[in-house]
Parts: structure tokens; sequence; C-alpha cells
């Protein structure tokens, strides 16, 4: 939800996209995902010193303390999904319903939940499942994006739940009282907490995920 609040419109102002909200991208996703790195390693570090010692513990492998393909991954994904995909949904829903009444608010709020938090939430789930090292080496591109596609969908309706929690309360209030100047400070502190959630989930699944096979 970044770049279009970024450059959002308040009373039917035009939307319009700069290179500083596309770097404002870039840097928003790249920081979530290096955030959720240190998550994991520290419960990554937590499972491994847990319960009884053992001989395979004394052989395992360091956990990473950076994963740069992740950062670069998740810079990519903030390029394409807050430099083009966030803006054109904004852009759509203000220029259907311009204005800050209750009703054309409302309408604003139900399309960037209609196609952001459904299409948008599975789009960056599935590029970032898809750019992690595959668990079964030699595994070709098509069973790959077969099995992510099958995480990831079986992954959405607790996405999607959170997402509801989060994005249409704030979608209401950036429309309707936050002022253009203030938004890029707003959005960037939401932004970069649920990008760091959504890199989370990505790299930990979390839903009824045994059914999909490896091919």
């Amino acid at each position: 939800m970044l770049l279009c609040l970024i450059a959002g419109t308040a009373h039917g102002v035009h939307i319009q996209l700069t290179p500083q909200d596309a770097l404002a991208s870039v840097a928003i996703f790249a920081t979530g995902d290096l955030v959720a790195q240190q998550m994991e390693r520290r419960l990554q570090i937590a499972r491994r010193w847990s319960g009884p010692l053992s001989a395979d513990r004394a052989v395992a492998a360091p956990v990473p303390l950076v994963q740069p393909r992740r950062i670069a991954s998740a810079a990519g994904l903030g390029f394409v999904y807050g430099g083009f995909m966030l803006p054109s949904v904004y852009q759509l829903a203000e220029g259907l319903f311009p204005g800050v009444s209750p009703a054309k608010v409302l309408a604003k709020v139900i399309v960037s939940c209609s196609l952001l938090s459904t299409l948008g939430n599975y789009f960056s789930l599935l590029w970032r499942r898809y750019a992690q090292p595959s668990p079964q080496p030699g595994e070709g591109l098509a069973c790959r994006l077969s099995r992510c596609c099958c995480t990831v969908t079986a992954e959405m309706p607790s996405v999607l739940s959170a997402d509801l929690r989060v994005w249409p309360a704030y979608d209401v209030i950036t429309f309707a009282v936050i002022p253009p100047l203030v938004r890029p400070f707003a959005t960037a502190f939401v932004s970069t907490a649920w990008h760091t959630y959504m890199a989370y989930r990505a790299a930990v699944p979390q839903g009824d995920t045994e059914h999909c096979k490896i091919g």
C-alpha cells in the first residue's frame, strides 16, 4: 500500500509516481525482509538449542545473519509491486470515486482491498516464495512454480484475514483524514510492518501445505 499512498490523492488530486517513491518502496520492501530474516534467525537458533544435547547440534550449519539473495528479491518486488501495481490500483480508485465523502471513501477502500488484499498479496507471497532456494535440488522450474502456487494458495485465507485487520481501517483513515504531506511517514511505518510479516510468511509457511508435493 506504499507508493500509491505516498503519491496518493486528496480531494481529487492526480496520483503521480516519482523516482523517490520507487526508491522508498524498494527500501521498505528490502527492510521488511531484513527484519523478517532476523526474526527467523532467532527462531532457528532457539529451536536448535532447545531440547536435549545432541551430536548433530555441534556440526549443524550456522544460521546466516543476512541472506543477500532474499533482500535483492524483496527490493525487486518493491520496485514492481510498489512502483507499478499499487499506484495503478489507487489511481483507479481515485479516478472512479474522487472526493472524501463517506460513500466515496468506502468505495475507494472496496476497490483497493478487492484488488490488493487478494491478487496483490497473492502476487507478493508467490514472488517471495519462488525466489527462495528450492528444498529439493534439481527441481524443475515448472514443478517449483506449481509447488509455490499450491503453498501460497493454502496460506491465502490466513494472509487475507490478517490483511483485513490492518489495511481497510488504514485506508479509510488515509483517504478521509491524513493530509498528503503526512502520508509518507504514516504509510512507511505501516508498510514496513506489513511487508516484514509477508516476508516472514513466505519464509516460514504456516498454512496447510502438506498436500503440496515437490515434483
